[in-house]
Parts: C-alpha cells; sequence; structure tokens
C-alpha cells in the first residue's frame, strides 16, 4: 500500500509546483532577491557567482553585487540597461523589474573578455 501512496504523494507535489508557475496557474509576481560575488578562480579568472540567475517575467529583481576583489570590476545587463560598478572590496545593489522574457547575457562591461553569466526570464 505505501508503493501506491508515495508515488501519490509525489506527483501531487509536482503539480502543484507547476501550477505555481505555469501561466494560468496562479503565480504571482514577486520580488526575487539575490548575492552575487564577484570572485577570482584557481585559474586566475575573475568571475561573479552564480553566473546565471533565473526569474519569473513580472519579477522584482533585486541583486546584491559583492566585489571580492581589490579591482573594480563591472555588471551589466545590456537589454535591461542595468550598468553597475562595483569598487574592489565594496557591495552595490541593483533592482529592476523583469518586464520582457527571455535570455540575457550578463558581463562585466569594463573587463569583457571575463566569464559572462545569464538573466533567464520565464515567461
Amino acid at each position: 500500500m505505501s508503493r501506491l501512496l508515495i508515488p501519490s504523494v509525489v506527483a501531487t507535489t509536482m503539480l502543484g509546483l507547476l501550477a505555481a508557475v505555469l501561466p494560468g496557474g496562479g503565480y504571482t509576481e514577486s520580488t526575487r532577491e539575490f548575492t552575487v560575488v564577484n570572485i577570482e578562480t584557481p585559474q586566475g579568472v575573475k568571475i561573479w557567482e552564480p553566473p546565471s540567475l533565473v526569474v519569473n517575467k513580472g519579477d522584482t529583481v533585486k541583486v546584491k553585487l559583492i566585489n571580492k576583489l581589490d579591482q573594480e570590476h563591472g555588471y551589466r545587463i545590456a537589454d535591461y540597461k542595468i550598468e553597475k560598478v562595483v569598487p574592489g572590496g565594496q557591495a552595490e545593489t541593483v533592482e529592476f523589474t523583469a518586464d520582457k522574457a527571455g535570455i540575457f547575457p550578463i558581463d562585466c562591461q569594463l573587463h569583457p573578455p571575463h566569464v559572462a553569466g545569464q538573466l533567464v526570464v520565464l515567461p
């Protein structure tokens, strides 16, 4: 009997999660907050970690940028007109509304060769 109960509970939970994020499924816009840290990898590559953010269209997005390095670094999401310079050893915050769905590049406008990420805005 427990074999039937567990798949049923899992299926109900999965359906509930899908209903929360699919269009028309009861999802309401919310504020999504992230902390992104600029670090240097053991290989000497400077990156923002995590490199990618996932939100829903309509969400208010707040990103706290912490630069752990000595040199200033940029954080740019060009399609959203976000361009922030974070001095070495300091933190800055950017905030915007994710008003268009898609995948948008994130990079450092000051040092283009640095590893970049992406903003994923789900419909």
